[in-house]
């Protein structure tokens, strides 16, 4: 049976701060994302439709595509936890809510996520070592990414520290989107790859899994 399998080097999905581990995507999620992963993966590796009636074929390919659609709906479905302390919660809200300028390209991306912005600015933490989680989906998280990735700062001040810090969380939780939709990606011309075997004249050779680097910020 051929390995109808392509690898992306998957992140870490959680980081530790003063020995309390944080999740980037909920437990939940990334094993509903991970179990459809392995039922594609499994399928279409555990199954072939060469020598069989056109019928069976095209019920092998309905059955293919009906577990990644099931990918792709858990993917479009998840969330993923941004963290932000008081301070960071601060400069990011007065940026997009008093000091950003919005054009025809990013005024509607703004108003979006106007609600969002409003709670962060309602948070009160009680100190400066705790941590608020706001739950985003990939569009919100790419929406707030354009947003502010053309904002400057000037000099290395306490805002360029807050700044930096704050893209870097956005680009942790990319890494992990990134990661599942790559794999999504991939799955889709794997599945293809194996209908191709279905034909009697064509021979596909065995090929071990491919490994790629997931993207680090959200797709444009």
């Amino acid at each position: 049976m051929e390995n109808f399998q392509t690898n992306v080097v998957k992140p870490k999905t959680s980081f530790t701060v003063n020995e309390t581990e944080y999740l980037l995507i909920d437990s939940n999620f990334e094993t509903e994302l991970d179990n459809s992963i392995k039922s594609v993966n499994d399928y279409i590796n555990n199954n072939h439709g060469k020598g069989k009636s056109n019928q069976e074929q095209d019920s092998l390919y309905l059955e293919s595509q009906k577990l990644w659609k099931e990918f792709a709906k858990n993917l479009k479905d998840a969330k993923y936890n941004f963290y932000l302390n008081q301070d960071q919660l601060n400069f990011l809200t007065d940026l997009v809510l008093t000091k950003l300028e919005y054009d025809v390209n990013t005024v509607f991306f703004a108003i979006e996520l106007k609600s969002m912005f409003d709670e962060m600015k309602s948070t009160k933490l009680k100190n400066s070592t705790d941590m608020a989680c706001h739950k985003l989906n990939a569009t919100e998280i790419t929406y707030l990414y354009h947003l502010i990735s053309k904002h400057n700062v000037k000099g290395l001040n306490k805002s360029a520290i807050l700044f930096s810090e704050i893209l870097l969380k956005i680009g942790d939780i990319s890494k992990v989107f990134n990661y599942y939709d790559t794999t999504g990606k991939n799955l889709s011309t794997d599945i293809q790859d194996w209908v191709a075997t279905f034909e009697e004249s064509v021979i596909k050779e065995e090929r071990k899994p491919k490994t790629i680097e997931a993207q680090v910020l959200p797709n444009n």
